[in-house]
């Protein structure tokens, strides 16, 4: 009788385990860095600005590419729409590694906060910032 019991308690334990593994895994894990990126994803109207000039007002679109806290975002600093700039996620911290697009180099660091982007980065010797909308 006490070996079926224990019998019965594990394969309770193992159903468990199992029922447990089987969760939905469409919302963000905030424990995996970058997993939240879906705030990122879609059109935003960049409005940037280069100290002296007037605003320049154009519409980037950010996609999901690769690990997990991976960017792709076409036209960055409105260097065409069919162009993309890698963007490196981490939760609410954007980080714009050192790339060449169509022969500008561009670099820099952002922030994610209230449906906003707020950007600073350098586009060959000029530094530039952006706040970008939905």
């Amino acid at each position: 009788m006490l070996k079926n019991s224990r019998c019965y308690f594990f394969v309770v334990v193992l159903l468990a385990v199992l029922f447990n593994g089987c969760t939905d895994d469409d919302g963000a894990d905030p424990n995996i860095p970058g997993s939240d990126r879906d705030k990122y994803t879609g059109n935003w109207l960049c409005k940037e600005t280069i100290a002296g000039n007037s605003p320049n007002t154009f519409t980037i679109n950010i996609q999901k590419h690769g690990a997990d806290d991976t960017l792709y975002v076409y036209n960055f600093n409105n260097l065409g729409a069919s162009n993309y700039t890698i963007w490196l996620i981490s939760e609410n911290s954007v980080t714009i590694p050192m790339q060449s697009v169509t022969s500008t180099d561009v670099s820099g660091t952002g922030f994610y906060n209230s449906d906003k982007i707020s950007l600073n980065y350098s586009s060959d010797s000029d530094q530039l910032t952006a706040l970008c909308t939905r």
